[in-house]
């Protein structure tokens, strides 16, 4: 989720419900040689959000944590990464290739820290090696780590795997990939044996999915155009107006299903000024709800004729 788990998101999916969240993936060696920079990605006026570094030298990630750890509810490790540029550093995805290293992380962020450590893993590089990668894990001293249920190589093709056998490791292990519904997430906490799962492209997809897990409840029209709009405003708070271009991954999410969705985003891409963006949106939503009103007095002109003739 690098590039989307910022802090404006990370709100938007805690007012929904989100029991926790995860920064997006940040350089050791970033942390450690401009730490100014890097600031802005971190924690502020957040709780239970855990800081996710990636990189693949023990000690430049055992300072990176040291420094960073103020900021986090507890610090997780990337091993799971598919990305290319990522890989070719021998870092995310990469480090599942190299389980000695891996462990070597692990044991030195551990002992640089006082607050948890996870790790989050993908079932194997190439082939599933699950088992190998968490007893690699648990030695190492990890508090508790998070599967996607795919390999590297795989990157987000396929159907994840759900049937992990996560229970008989006895350390918190959560489950994650293709949990986009709430049916995707009893379904995998059941199948997996997991003590709790990860909804990544889910949220993208519909931030409110935590509201629809926790409190079986899905927001009205007029809740997603006000947290659509509160969205916008915190990304400029937060990141400035320059980063305005950044909503633009998310609209697709908050407009799904929705007559005229399409010719709204294609629009909604090309504007670059806040209060474009906030006029446009008010008038799709409304315009929206409006023709959603029509449709229901239709409909309800078009049962009491069929009652009449049928009386």
């Amino acid at each position: 989720m690098a590039g989307i788990t910022n802090r404006a998101f990370r709100k938007i999916c805690t007012n929904w419900g989100a029991q926790f969240s995860f920064t997006e993936m940040i350089s050791a060696e970033s942390v450690i040689r401009n730490f100014k920079v890097v600031e802005k990605m971190l924690p502020k006026d957040e709780s239970n959000v855990a800081i996710q570094l990636f990189g693949n030298e023990p000690k430049t990630l055992a300072q990176a944590a040291k420094l960073v750890e103020s900021y986090a509810a507890w610090l997780d490790i990337n091993a799971a990464c598919p990305v290319k540029k990522v890989i070719k550093k021998n870092s995310g995805g990469a480090l599942l290739n190299d389980l000695e290293r891996l462990g070597k992380i692990i044991e030195s962020v551990k002992s640089s820290v006082q607050k948890p450590v996870t790790v989050k893993i993908r079932i194997g590089f190439e082939k599933n090696i699950l088992d190998q990668i968490i007893h690699r894990c648990i030695k190492a001293g990890a508090d508790g780590i998070e599967v996607h249920g795919r390999t590297v190589v795989q990157q987000y093709s396929g159907k994840a795997l759900w049937d992990l056998k996560l229970s008989q490791y006895g350390i918190p292990i959560a489950v994650s990939g293709d949990i986009f519904e709430i049916e995707d997430f009893h379904k995998a906490l059941e199948i997996s044996g997991a003590h709790s799962a990860l909804i990544a492209r889910g949220a993208l997809r519909k931030p409110w999915i935590f509201a629809q897990i926790t409190q079986k409840r899905t927001p009205r029209i007029e809740e997603i155009k006000e947290i659509f709009t509160k969205h916008l405003k915190m990304q400029i708070e937060d990141e400035g107006e320059n980063s305005i271009y950044k909503m633009r991954q998310y609209i697709a999410g908050y407009t799904h299903g929705m007559r005229g969705a399409r010719e709204f985003r294609e629009r909604f891409m090309k504007l670059n000024k806040l209060e474009d963006m906030e006029k446009f949106t008010e008038e799709f939503f409304n315009s929206f709800l409006m023709n959603e009103c029509n449709d229901k007095v239709v409909e309800w002109i078009e049962e009491s004729l069929d009652r009449r003739c049928c009386t």
